[in-house]
């Protein structure tokens, strides 16, 4: 289904049918998690969570039986991923199985390495470690698939399994730091550069060291295997050469030829494509292709920001590179050379693409999270399909009105509020406030903001308001200046619930004291301690405040007023002071968010699962308030609002 479907897809998109099989096909795969953990959940979590436009929500949506709302946020088309998954720990290394029927994953904390059906993400079968929280660098199958074999670093050693006993077949102690690693044609061989420069093989199933080559100029990029023999390629003085040495003697690398390279080549990251004699490099920020056997540019782009981590699919028809912002530029070979083909859009940060071995899909991982996603057309037609990237880097802010019958959330640093209707989850007002936000409070009759060094306060209009914008409440704009007694790069800011105080915290650009106590109503700074923390904020009671750091560590300090006089002092507090109810990432009224996504009642009800794409890098992206619960991450288009029991 996954070589046909898409092929099909390109050149029937008028088909009624084939959009409702598409359809069907991504809301199989996107969701099969709940589908296939719950079947109610079809009608709980399923159908309520996908697309506005999805074919399947048009036909089923009104059998749907939700236990939570989506007030704000709810997905208008297909994610580009085709499925996802979450595993218990980070990912740290993942590969295609040679059939591209499999991936396996392996894990960060317990060392354990997945394999997941390619089509679902399923977990079918668990491959475990010969030590305890051992962590793998690389994986590698062997060529028919049989076998599989991980290096780690921490350990020192390669360890290899029978994929069809799960059973251990050799652990093999190693030295040096392994940069690439590839199979006999016999599979039972396995090459490994370490250093840079030399190259052992081993026998996987007897681990046994069959020989060593020391190569003295340093190689560039992967090894590869021809045959029974290795082959591999060194740069010096702009020439690239080709070397070959056996798997089974000890025999001195040959040289076997040289490549042309492009006139005054030279490179910040190159790869070869053997079988095409082709070379990917970035030059200058620039993303080159060469062809070496027509002598001939075939890709030349300054369209990728800060370019990295290039690769090529096996049969080179498809071209890949990441950047430092979690996108990934595809290419696709024509006549012309290689063409944009697709630009892939991750939620995660600090992702990292692997191809198919028939360059039909790319796994990413990032974090505990893998998606998939196709490169050869797509199972669902283009206009059901959302192809934009998030335009925002920084996370969320969310205040609820005491009475929660309002909400208000910007972006971190924006200048625009959206207060929504909580219960009809329609935009009241939107505000632009001329400043850049870092922090604020919603009353049920004000809307308070803090930029950098201000605060700006507007009376909410009474009533039944409809959308509104600045110029209708430019009267009540109430400002108040105060003065940062030291400078902070990210400055994150909450207001006490009574109004009288500001907390002010970041992340410093000296070793000073953080946060800072500033009053409300004059703009003084009050009292200023030391923290690790950079995210403030104060209790319900507004006598107490909190600096949290991402991990959730929190310090805590009691206000302390001195009688007769308008100065407060800090009083440090133990992590038992204060109960987890008090801190917004946890519930005051039971609910909880499980290791696989699921929210559940204060009675251990299942309510709702969370799309992977949903989940927050960090604890403190959970906003609580009573039945409500926000996700406030920058990997999210927008403020995802949900209310829970409904």
């Amino acid at each position: 289904m996954l070589n046909v479907l898409p092929e099909f897809a390109d050149s029937n998109q008028e088909s009624p049918i084939l959009d409702l099989t598409n359809d069907c096909f991504r809301f199989v795969t996107g969701l099969f998690e709940v589908i296939s953990t719950s079947a109610p959940h079809i009608y709980h979590s399923a159908l309520p969570l996908s697309p506005k436009t999805s074919i399947v929500q048009k036909l089923y949506g009104s059998y749907s039986h939700p236990l939570a709302r989506v007030v704000q946020g709810a997905p208008t088309s297909w994610d580009p991923s085709i499925a996802n998954t979450r595993l218990p720990s980070d990912i740290v290394a993942a590969i295609w199985s040679p059939c591209s029927r499999f991936i396996a994953t392996a894990r960060e904390s317990s060392g354990e390495i997945a394999i997941l059906d390619a089509v679902t993400l399923e977990q079918l079968h668990t491959m475990h470690p010969p030590e305890q929280s051992i962590t793998w660098k690389k994986l590698i199958f062997s060529p028919d698939g049989h076998l599989l074999t991980g290096y780690s670093q921490s350990y020192n050693c390669l360890v290899s399994w029978d994929l069809q006993t799960g059973g251990l077949i050799s652990s093999i102690s190693t030295t040096g730091l392994c940069y690439s690693m590839s199979y006999s044609g016999c599979g039972t061989m396995l090459g490994v550069l370490f250093n840079g420069y030399i190259i052992t093989t081993y026998n996987t199933i007897s681990g046994i060291c069959i020989s060593s080559h020391s190569v003295l100029e340093s190689i560039v990029g992967e090894i590869w295997t021809h045959g029974e023999c290795l082959q591999f390629v060194t740069v010096e003085s702009g020439s690239i050469t080709i070397w070959e040495a056996s798997f089974a003697s000890s025999h001195t690398p040959t040289e076997i030829g040289s490549l042309s390279t492009p006139s005054n080549f030279s490179f910040d990251e190159l790869v070869f494509l053997p079988t095409l004699s082709r070379l990917a490099f970035i030059l200058q920020g620039r993303v080159l292709v060469w062809d070496a056997q027509h002598q001939k540019t075939l890709l030349d782009s300054e369209d990728v920001k800060e370019p990295k981590n290039l690769s090529f699919s096996p049969d080179g028809y498809f071209f890949i590179c990441e950047t430092w912002d979690s996108e990934f530029h595809l290419w696709k070979e024509s006549s012309d050379g290689y063409l944009p083909h697709q630009k892939l859009l991750f939620n995660q940060r600090r992702v990292t693409p692997v191809i198919s071995p028939k360059g039909e899909a790319i796994i990413s991982f990032g974090g505990s999270v893998l998606q998939l996603f196709h490169t050869t057309g797509s199972p669902t037609s283009p206009q059901s399909i959302s192809t934009q990237a998030p335009q925002h880097t920084e996370d969320f802010l969310l205040e609820f009105s005491p009475n929660e019958l309002l909400v208000a959330f910007t972006q971190w640093s924006g200048s625009t509020v959206t207060i929504l209707d909580v219960k009809s989850g329609n935009p009241l007002l939107v505000i632009d406030t001329g400043v850049e936000i870092c922090g604020m409070r919603i009353t049920e009759s004000s809307i308070i903001v803090v930029g950098d060094k201000k605060i700006v306060t507007w009376d909410l209009p009474v009533g039944d308001p409809v959308l509104n914008t600045r110029e209708d409440i430019t009267n009540s704009i109430q400002t108040t200046t105060f003065e940062c007694s030291a400078p902070i790069e990210r400055p994150y800011v909450s207001i006490s619930p009574n109004l009288n105080y500001i907390a002010f915290g970041g992340v410093r650009s000296s070793e000073t004291e953080s946060p800072f106590i500033y009053d409300m109503h004059t703009g003084k700074l009050l009292a200023a301690t030391k923290s690790d923390g950079y995210q403030p904020g104060f209790t319900l009671d507004g006598d107490k405040v909190w600096c949290a750091t991402i991990s959730g560590k929190v310090d805590q300090w009691a206000i302390v007023k001195d009688d007769g006089s308008n100065v407060i002092r800090l009083e440090p507090l133990g992590e038992d002071k204060e109960p987890l109810s008090g801190f917004p990432w946890h519930s005051s009224c039971g609910y909880q968010v499980t290791d696989d996504g699921w929210i559940l009642s204060s009675s251990g009800k299942r309510l709702l699962w969370l799309p992977h794409q949903w989940w927050p890098v960090c604890k403190i992206d959970w906003r609580w308030s009573r039945n409500f619960l926000a996700l406030l991450h920058a990997g999210l288009p927008e403020v995802v609002i949900l209310e829970l029991d409904v």
